[in-house]
C-alpha cells in the first residue's frame, strides 16, 4: 500500500511536496505580483499574486529544491523569506550563486542524494532547442523516490526529447510534474520553438508514455513569455479526448493527493 504523500502548487512552478516525512519547496519564487522584471516586457512578473498566506508556504520546511535559478523559479525575494539555514539542494551550476545570497548549508546534487528514507535523483535535459537553448544554459529536474511511496518525476523547465524518454524508462515514475507553459521569446522560438513544453508537447507525451503516468501541469498564467494557459491546455486536451484523470492542471493553492 502507497503511503501518502501531496503536491501544492503555490504558483508557476513553485510545489510544496509532502513526500517520506519531508517538507519540501520548490523552485520558489515568491515575489509580490508585478515586481519582477518582464521577460517580453509586456507584464511584469508574476502576474498573478500569492493565494496562499506566506506562513503556509514556508513554514516547517525541511528543504528547497532548485532546478535552476531563473528568476521565475528562485526571485530575489527568497533570501527574505526563508532561513539562511535551511537545507537548500541545487544543480552543481548554481550552489555559488545560492551561497551568494547567504544561505549556508547549500548542497549541489551531482546524481543523487538520500535524506533519510528520501532518495532525490537529479535528471537533466534542454531549456531550449539551438542558440535559444544554450542561452537558457543548464537545467535539472530530480526524481523522488522512496520505499512506499509513489515515484515523482519533476521535468523542470526541459523539453520533451529522447533524453526524457530515456529518464521515464529508468525510473519508472508514476507522476510527472511538467512546466507547459509553452514560454517563447520571439526573436527566436520562430525558428526553434518554445523554451518549456507547449499544450501540442503535452499532448505528445501523454501519447508516448505508458498510461499509468499521470501528469500534473503546472509554471502556467504567472509570466508574461508563457504562450500556453491553462484553458489552453484544457482546450487541446478536449480536442484529442485525453483522460483527465491522466492529466491533472491544478490551480494555484490546489493540493493533490499522490
Amino acid at each position: 500500500m502507497e503511503k501518502k504523500a501531496t503536491l501544492r502548487l503555490v504558483r508557476n512552478a513553485t510545489l510544496r511536496i509532502s513526500y517520506a516525512g519531508k517538507n519540501i519547496l520548490v523552485d520558489p519564487m515568491l515575489a509580490e505580483k508585478g515586481t519582477l522584471q518582464s521577460a517580453l516586457g509586456v507584464y511584469k512578473t508574476p502576474r498573478v499574486h500569492l493565494v496562499m498566506p506566506m506562513n503556509e508556504i514556508v513554514e516547517d520546511l525541511d528543504m528547497v529544491l532548485l532546478t535552476h535559478n531563473h528568476i521565475d523559479h528562485y526571485d530575489p525575494t527568497v533570501k527574505q523569506h526563508l532561513p539562511k539555514g535551511i537545507r537548500f539542494f541545487t544543480q552543481p551550476q548554481d550552489k555559488e550563486i545560492i551561497m551568494q545570497d547567504g544561505f549556508m548549508n547549500v548542497e549541489a546534487i551531482e546524481d543523487s542524494k538520500s535524506v533519510g528514507s528520501l532518495s532525490i535523483h537529479r535528471t537533466t535535459g534542454h531549456h531550449g532547442f539551438g542558440q535559444i537553448g544554450e542561452m537558457m544554459r543548464a537545467v535539472s529536474g530530480y526524481v523522488l523516490t522512496a520505499e512506499g511511496y509513489p515515484t515523482l518525476y519533476i521535468m523542470g523547465d526541459c523539453k520533451w526529447e529522447k533524453g526524457i524518454q530515456h529518464t521515464i524508462e529508468k525510473y519508472n515514475p508514476d507522476y510527472i510534474v511538467v512546466n507547459c507553459g509553452g514560454a517563447i521569446f520571439p526573436e527566436f522560438s520562430k525558428t526553434e520553438g518554445s523554451i518549456i513544453p507547449d499544450e501540442q508537447e503535452v499532448m505528445r507525451m501523454l501519447d508516448e508514455t505508458p498510461e499509468h503516468i499521470t501528469f500534473i501541469a503546472v509554471h502556467m498564467d504567472a509570466t508574461d513569455h508563457g504562450q500556453t494557459s491553462r484553458a489552453i491546455l484544457r482546450n487541446e486536451a478536449l480536442h484529442y479526448k485525453i483522460d483527465m484523470k491522466r492529466l491533472l492542471i491544478p490551480e494555484d493553492g490546489e493540493c493533490i493527493q499522490l
